[in-house]
């Protein structure tokens, strides 16, 4: 997301759309990132073990954390055909697999289909995440658990934009601002229960990105700053 090798807000051409932005990030969208890194670590905290769950990412991207899951079954949903070209492909002959196009607030899945469910990063390139939240909650079956990440409104606050850089230069990604109330209003909405909120920080394991950047004063600068918002939700009856 944020670049280290630039400021906290880049020069960019202007802001794309989302399905826009990542066709064009597709290409060299499994390049890590500190924000990457830190989401990666803190829903792997929060995601029971996977095995013999059926697991859905919703919003998946080139669906490399299906492959990784251990899941009895991983489904990925995503909005752009380039991104799950870019990586497992639209048709997935591993067994177990599977990758869909689709839209996270219309998802073309039947209803109590899973029993984890990732939302990562996603909801916040929506004007308007209830939507999503219900989906979200339709697929769960009763008892899953949902997990969702969101670009973290603090780190909005501060500067950050959702960047990502390719031959042309740097460019932003469409963001809307989610505070956690509004996270937990829609997903209270939608039937889900809370069960816990965390938050993923700037800290030592993002210092060797800026160190690789050669922006080690705005590692300083940034150090402590949450910029992974997660919430952690029961399908109940």
């Amino acid at each position: 997301m944020t670049d280290p090798r630039r400021d906290a807000v880049p020069a960019c051409a202007g802001v794309l759309a989302v399905r826009a932005g990542y066709r064009r990030w597709a290409p060299t969208y499994a390049d890590e990132t500190a924000i990457s890194h830190l989401e990666e670590a803190l829903v792997a905290e929060l995601t029971p073990p996977l095995r013999d769950q059926r697991l859905l990412d919703a919003g998946c991207g080139t669906g490399r954390r299906l492959r990784e899951a251990g899941a009895a079954l991983a489904v990925g949903v995503d909005l752009t055909p380039e991104m799950l070209d870019a990586g497992v492909g639209r048709d997935v002959r591993q067994p177990g697999m599977r990758t869909l196009v689709g839209d996270v607030r219309d998802l073309p899945l039947p209803d109590r289909a899973f029993d984890v469910v990732w939302c990562r990063l996603v909801l916040g390139h929506m004007p308007d995440c209830a939507p999503a939240y219900r989906e979200l909650a339709r697929v769960a079956d009763l008892g899953a658990r949902i997990i969702v990440t969101d670009f973290h409104f603090e780190a909005h606050a501060a500067g950050h934009r959702r960047t990502f850089r390719d031959a042309g230069g740097v460019h932003e990604l469409e963001h809307h601002v989610h505070d956690t109330a509004v996270h937990l209003a829609a997903a209270d909405r939608a039937g889900l229960t809370l069960v816990e909120v965390r938050e993923a920080r700037i800290g030592e394991t993002a210092r060797p990105f800026y160190a690789k950047a050669d922006r080690l004063a705005l590692y300083e600068q940034h150090l402590g700053l949450p910029v992974v918002l997660a919430a952690v939700f029961r399908r109940d009856g």
